[in-house]
């Protein structure tokens, strides 16, 4: 009886011996966000001058890490699922991936990436589905990398962000939102294996182009994890929205910052209040 090599190519057992990726360590696959307390800003934790306090034990080691473009895994390996659709037609025939799409064993997310139907929803498979559509130096941005930090308000199981660099023009399609950005390698990290922006990057684009109280309980949230490291987060968040390039949206960031150190017992129904009292295009920031 002949092996059904499509249920998941994740799965090195599954596979012919030639076609077999280098053995991974198995990583368990929990959903995001994760929990509160693993929220643990790049920029905090590395800076030089004098060490964060840290407000509560945070994830596995092996989770948080520069990314190193050098230090990948074999083209074609998958941690959470995701495949690209070419490499699974050249591992398994074109017939076989149709045959296995066609039958629901496998979806298509988006088009040339392949995900097993027991994974569609899986919030990490998606990440590494819409990182592969994207293509090369993509890294996960805005809510999706806020809520990989840890931030659960910033958590949507519909929509993933991305960002890519501004000589690349992949197209956003339903379920994937890909924004130009100025990709700095120094500003990536590596959680779960996947390229995600630090928190102090995402954060900044949810305060400048986010939902307003969405991105004001994630900077709250980020705030209370770290303790008498947060008005320190605070003002390198604040130097983020400074020097921004796009200065679309800085006023109403700043505004926010502003808000947020009234705690998160005041600030969101601040927010709230302002908005139900003010017309449609107020508060909603300006060039500076």
């Amino acid at each position: 009886m002949t092996a059904n090599l499509l249920t998941d190519p994740a799965d090195p057992a599954a596979a012919p011996a030639a076609a077999r990726p280098v053995p991974v360590p198995p990583v368990p696959v929990r959903p995001v966000p994760v929990p509160p307390a693993a929220v643990v800003p790049a920029a905090v934790s590395r800076a030089p001058d004098r060490p964060a306090a840290r407000a509560a034990p945070g994830p596995p080691a092996r989770r948080r890490g520069r990314f190193d473009p050098g230090r990948g895994r074999r083209p074609g390996a998958s941690l959470h699922g995701a495949l690209a659709r070419s490499t699974a037609e050249e591992v398994f025939g074109a017939d076989r991936v149709r045959a296995e799409l066609d039958a629901g064993r496998w979806v298509e997310p988006w088009g040339g990436v392949l995900l097993p139907a027991r994974r569609a929803r899986d919030p990490l498979a998606r990440a590494e589905a819409a990182l592969l559509r994207a293509g090369p130096h993509a890294v996960l941005s805005g809510p999706t990398a806020v809520a990989m930090h840890g931030c659960t308000e910033a958590f949507d199981d519909e929509v993933v962000h991305v960002a890519v660099p501004y000589h690349r023009q992949p197209r956003s399609v339903p379920g994937l939102l890909i924004k130009q950005a100025c990709v700095r390698e120094s500003e990536v990290l590596e959680l779960d294996g996947l390229r995600v922006h630090a928190l102090e990057v995402a954060l900044v684009e949810m305060l400048c182009t986010g939902e307003r109280r969405t991105a004001l309980a994630c900077l709250e949230q980020a705030l209370a994890a770290l303790g008498t490291a947060a008005e320190r987060f605070h003002a390198v968040v604040a130097e983020q929205v400074h020097r921004r390039r796009d200065r679309r949206g800085t006023r109403r960031a700043a505004e926010l910052l502003d808000l947020a150190r009234l705690g998160p017992s005041g600030a969101v129904p601040i927010v709230a209040r302002i908005e139900a009292a003010a017309p449609a295009n107020a508060f909603a920031g300006g060039a500076s």
